[in-house]
C-alpha cells in the first residue's frame, strides 16, 4: 500500500479517537455526568439504567462519524459563541452593535 492511501489500517488505527464500545471517550463521559446528574436529582438509582438508551445513542452518533464530539466541540468554541452567525450566516469576531467611540482618533 502506498503511503497516501487512506484505507491503509495503520493510518485509520492512528488518526481515530480512542473508543471503549464503539463510542468515543467523550460520547462516554457525556452520557454518564448526564446519567450521574440525573441520579441524584431524583436520588434514584434505577435512572442509571438509562445509561444504555444513551450509550446507543452516542453509538449510532459513532458510527456516522468517529470525530463527531470534536467537531461538536470545535463548533461551540467557534461559531456558537458568535452573535452575528445567527443573523449573517458566518462568525465573526466583532458584535452586530459598532461599540467604538466614533468621536476619538486612535
Amino acid at each position: 500500500m502506498s503511503s497516501t492511501d487512506f484505507r491503509d489500517p495503520l493510518f485509520v488505527a492512528v488518526t481515530r479517537p480512542a473508543m471503549k464500545w464503539g463510542v468515543t471517550l467523550d460520547g462516554i463521559i457525556i452520557a454518564a455526568s448526564v446519567v450521574t446528574v440525573l441520579m441524584i436529582a431524583t436520588k434514584n438509582p434505577f435512572v442509571l439504567l438509562l445509561y444504555f438508551p444513551l450509550h446507543a445513542l452516542m453509538y449510532s452518533l459513532c458510527l456516522r462519524d468517529p470525530m463527531m464530539f470534536r467537531l461538536l466541540k470545535l463548533w461551540m468554541n467557534t461559531k456558537a459563541k458568535s452573535v452575528c452567525w445567527r443573523d449573517l450566516g458566518f462568525a465573526s469576531a466583532s458584535p452586530i452593535v459598532n461599540t467604538r467611540n466614533k468621536g476619538r482618533i486612535l
